[in-house]
């Protein structure tokens, strides 16, 4: 278990004092708060999505050099990236790896 290094409540102090509250310094300001807790379980529907989005990635890192530029290509003055495109295009049509999606 860490300890405060430095004197309590002061502009030196960080880690955890009783398990019960934790001080941070970001920057130059020192902020006391409640302990931080480990996240908690996701839904089965989170974590569809997630390995839907992995999938995305992963379809993204296997095209090759041409199809990208295509990608880019698409998604100039839209405001997003090539990658970006991809990645809500696959999202949209509902695409299952190993397949790609359409440049729209």
């Amino acid at each position: 278990m860490p300890k405060v290094k430095g004197p309590l409540f002061s502009g030196t102090a960080s880690g955890t004092f009783m398990n019960m509250i934790e001080f941070r310094t970001v920057g130059t300001s020192t902020r006391v708060a409640g302990r931080r807790t480990a996240p908690r379980t996701r839904t089965p529907a989170q974590q569809v999505q997630s390995a839907r989005f992995g999938a995305a990635v992963e379809g993204w890192k296997r095209l090759a050099a041409p199809a990208k530029a295509d990608w880019k290509a698409a998604s100039a003055g839209t405001g997003i990236t090539g990658y970006q495109l991809y990645l809500r295009e696959f999202q949209r049509q509902a695409i299952s790896a190993p397949d790609h999606p359409e440049i729209p």
